[in-house]
């Protein structure tokens, strides 16, 4: 495993500097590691049912929410329904706030925290297992710049 990106130096922690011969080149960051890879966004809906009827929903205890995955244009979204005024999301689903975080699946959640600390992400607990994951771990981070982000252990 590569060490995590020193945090002295030019432009933030883990970029990657654009092409200055290509406008509009995004600039590419590695904040969670070597492996890491877009798994999904996380959008919180007042109800799963009424808007995608055919999903399969899941109960998430330990995150107080109801889940389900759907695919738009080719990108998985996590629809996230809060169980009643204790979830976690609740506010925001009321406040109108859908974009909640997004998702990225790592080979070393260990390293990755490591990778990602250096650029302003905290860690908010402990990783824990995951039903949507199959019982992997997941741990939420959460950066000023950025804001929150979920982490996932990537199948072995």
């Amino acid at each position: 495993m590569s060490r995590p990106p020193d945090s002295s130096g030019p432009g933030a922690p883990g970029a990657e500097a654009p092409d200055p011969a290509s406008p509009g080149t995004a600039v590419e960051y590695a904040f969670f590691g070597p492996g890491a890879r877009f798994h999904h966004v996380g959008l919180g809906v007042s109800s799963i049912r009424a808007v995608s009827p055919a999903s399969t929903i899941m109960v998430e205890p330990t995150q107080r929410v109801s889940l389900a995955f759907v695919r738009l244009h080719g990108v998985t979204v996590e629809l996230l329904e809060p169980w009643g005024s204790q979830s976690p999301i609740d506010r925001s689903v009321r406040e109108g706030v859908r974009l909640l975080h997004l998702c990225f699946e790592v080979p070393d959640l260990d390293a990755a925290l490591a990778w990602c600390r250096p650029a302003g992400f905290h860690r908010l607990g402990r990783p824990v297992p995951a039903r949507p994951f199959d019982d992997r771990r997941i741990v939420w981070v959460f950066s000023k710049d950025y804001g929150l982000f979920e982490l996932a252990e990537a199948e072995a």
